[in-house]
Formats: C-alpha cells, structure tokens, sequence
C-alpha cells in the first residue's frame, strides 16, 4: 500500500513539474504570437502594420519576429513611412534581442540598412555593448551617412566620442547638396 501511495505521488509530482516547465504562448488580443508573425507576410498593408504593432507590444517575447521586421523596412523604406515607423519602433520594442541582427545588416549591401542598423543599435544604447566592434568598422562606411549614425550608436553606447577616420561634414550627407553614393 505505501509503494502504491509513493508511486502516486511522485507521478502527480512529475506531471505537475511537466504542467509548470510548458511555457505558455504569449498572445496579444486574444491572438497567439505565432498568428501576429504569420500576418506580417500578409500581402494586405492594414493586416501588416496591425501585425508589427502587435508584435511591437509583446516586445523582446516575439524575437521570432526581428527577420520579418527587417525584411519589410527593406520592402517599405522608399514608399510607406507609416509602416517604416512601425517596424522601428517594433524593434526598438525588442530591445538588446535585436542587436545580433542589427550586427549583421551593419554589412548589408544597401547603405539605407547599414544606417538604419547603426540607428536602432545607438537607440538601444548601453544593452547593445556587442556591436561595439561593428560600429567600429562602419566608421570606416564609404557612405557619410552611415559613418555618422554609427559615431552617433557609439557615443550613446560607449558614452565616449569615437574617433572617425573618415570626417563627417553636413555638407557631405544626403540631402545636403549632394546625393549619397549608390553602393
């Protein structure tokens, strides 16, 4: 009887150790995380940018969705300011989650993306310490533009000025009297 009785309660111990470790799907109006991820492809702009608001409030817990965020500032970027906002302040949401990718698009081909990268990373400050060495090298950006917000990432990171190799003159940024360079 007492054999029975242990086995019991360890089976009701092990199962309730299994209830507790089942971590639950973060949802936000009334919609699992998972669903708000899937409706950032959605070919409807409305359905998207409702996705990246939802996304943006459950922050760093939707890190799945920092791929679909970058890739629609990529397709937004020249044509829908309302979505680009969105989807920044949606990574901004998802604090030092989004440094590793922001790291990587630092190299991106596209000049837009590498200053955009640099930005969010200065917005982030301190908790983005690992792309330090990064922004180092995009002091040495062949775009103005991109050097700049990389000294600009650093100095709120680091709380020191860097040294730019290359100067940064307002005259030499987009804008300014001259067109960035296509790269």
């Amino acid at each position: 009887m007492f054999e029975k009785r242990c086995i019991a309660v360890l089976v009701c111990v092990g199962l309730l150790a299994i209830g507790c470790s089942k971590k639950e799907e973060i949802t936000y109006q009334g919609k699992p995380m998972r669903a708000w991820i899937e409706m950032l492809e959605d070919q409807n702009p409305a359905v998207r940018y409702s996705a990246i608001r939802a996304v943006g409030e459950m922050g760093p817990e939707a890190r799945e969705a920092i791929p679909l965020l970058v890739e629609t500032i990529r397709q937004v970027r020249n044509h829908d300011k309302k979505m680009l906002v969105a989807c920044n302040s949606a990574l901004l949401g998802m604090g030092k989650e989004l440094v590793p990718y922001m790291i990587s698009l630092l190299k991106d081909d596209e000049w837009e993306m590498r200053r955009g990268a640099a930005w969010l990373l200065g917005k982030v400050g301190p908790d983005a310490a690992d792309a330090v060495p990064a922004l180092n090298v995009a002091l040495h950006d062949t775009n103005p533009a991109v050097r700049m917000k990389a000294a600009d990432a650093l100095r709120k990171i680091t709380g020191q000025q860097p040294h730019s190799p290359k100067p940064v003159s307002s005259q030499s940024l987009p804008g300014k009297g001259q067109a960035p360079k296509k790269e």
